[in-house]
């Protein structure tokens, strides 16, 4: 049983010495393939941060562009009521003045049917 748990010591002191050695040592330097997949990684999320940002931008000019419409839209209403304003105060002018005349002329139908 001795015998068996120097074995066992000395293949634990064995396999602890080749791990230490193990992490000792130099790591090599990246592969070609290695390198490649990190230019991809590079790349893509390159690529993500550029359609983020052409997202947020296009968001931004969608926002500009309805609000420009809603101020187009609230200016055309403002137009209509002041055009509207403007025929109903003209129309409002021409009766009183088509009434003016029309009184004129009773005026004068009375002074000639006086003669």
């Amino acid at each position: 049983m001795k015998t068996m748990s120097k074995l066992l010591f000395g293949l634990a002191a064995a396999g602890a010495a080749v791990t230490l050695l193990a992490a000792c040592q130099k790591k090599e330097e990246a592969g070609p393939a290695e390198a490649l997949g990190k230019q991809i990684d590079s790349a893509v999320q390159e690529a993500g941060k550029q359609v983020e940002q052409a997202t947020d931008k296009a968001k931004e000019q969608s926002a500009d562009t309805g609000s420009k419409l809603g101020e187009a839209v609230d200016q055309a209403k403002a137009d209509a009521q002041s055009a509207y304003e403007k025929t109903k105060e003209g129309a409002k002018e021409l009766t009183q003045k088509a009434g003016e005349k029309m009184e004129e002329a009773g005026q004068k139908i009375q002074e000639a049917s006086k003669k």
